[in-house]
């Protein structure tokens, strides 16, 4: 505490363009955090990548990123864009490159994933150019400081919640995956003898005994369904990464309204 105030400063929320975008920061570092988490996680958990392919992997977008920043501070600054009309650019460009990604699988490479990476680092320059311009567009050099605080503790917060709530999601629905493919690969059935048959006869082929084939073809299978469930766990959590503005989008409508008509209302009274 420091003359009666606290740590925070919750004036800051007086400025509706503040409170507006520090809202949108907290949806924006969810989708930023969450899939910064979940494309590593695929490629080092389905993709069998070593963590240091699974960072190069994310390390493209950076270009992209950079560059539709600079975009965004060029049209603002002399051609006098509103910083508020490249938001849903940004959010249509990253639910389409998420949404892309949502079709990976397990014989996906790198270069099958990079036009989903690339849109996500385009789509993330102009939100969060835009959204940092809104924030403290409002705000004096007395309470610049707070208001930067305040704000990357939003994001992060959006982000930490990001992660968990995808972490969570993984989870469940690779169990649950597992559980549902596997009630389909029961013995007796044809396709699972056939494919029994051909895992048998190419470990055979590497120099095993029958028995020895037989239990190694079990276990390969088990392997490759255990395998697709966290493929199709993963593209549920790819799927929800792009329906996070679905969902938001309306809601950060009405509040942008609501803060307007409260503004209008303070405005009257006074």
């Amino acid at each position: 505490m420091a003359k009666g105030r606290g740590l925070i400063d919750f004036s800051l929320f007086g400025a509706n363009d503040f409170t507006f975008a520090f809202i949108v920061s907290f949806v924006a570092g969810a989708a930023l955090s969450g899939s910064a988490f979940v494309i590593p996680a695929f490629a080092t958990s389905v993709l069998a990548f070593t963590a240091g392919e699974a960072g190069e992997l994310l390390q493209p977008s950076g270009a992209p990123f950079i560059a539709t920043l600079l975009l965004v501070a060029l049209l603002v600054q002399f051609r006098h864009l509103p910083p508020f009309a490249t938001v849903p650019f940004g959010i249509l460009i990253l639910m389409g490159g998420v949404w892309l990604l949502s079709g990976s699988n397990n014989e996906s490479g790198a270069d099958d994933m990079m036009a989903g990476v690339l849109l996500r680092g385009l789509g993330l320059g102009f939100l969060f150019r835009s959204i940092t311009l809104i924030t403290f567009g409002q705000l004096d050099a007395r309470r610049l400081a707070g208001g930067i605080g305040l704000f990357n503790t939003g994001r992060q917060l959006g982000g930490l919640i990001g992660i968990a709530t995808l972490q969570t999601l993984i989870d469940h629905h690779t169990i649950a995956n597992l559980a549902a493919l596997g009630a389909n690969v029961a013995a007796g059935k044809p396709a699972v003898i056939e494919r029994l048959s051909a895992l048998t006869a190419m470990v055979t082929a590497k120099g095993l005994d029958a028995a020895a084939a037989s239990r190694a073809a079990a276990s390969l299978l088990g392997r490759a369904v255990t395998n697709q469930s966290a493929v199709i766990a993963f593209d549920t959590a790819f799927n929800a990464v792009a329906l996070l503005f679905v969902v938001a989008a309306p809601i950060l409508v009405a509040i942008k309204i609501a803060i307007a008509r409260h503004l209008r209302m303070h405005v009257a009274a006074a």
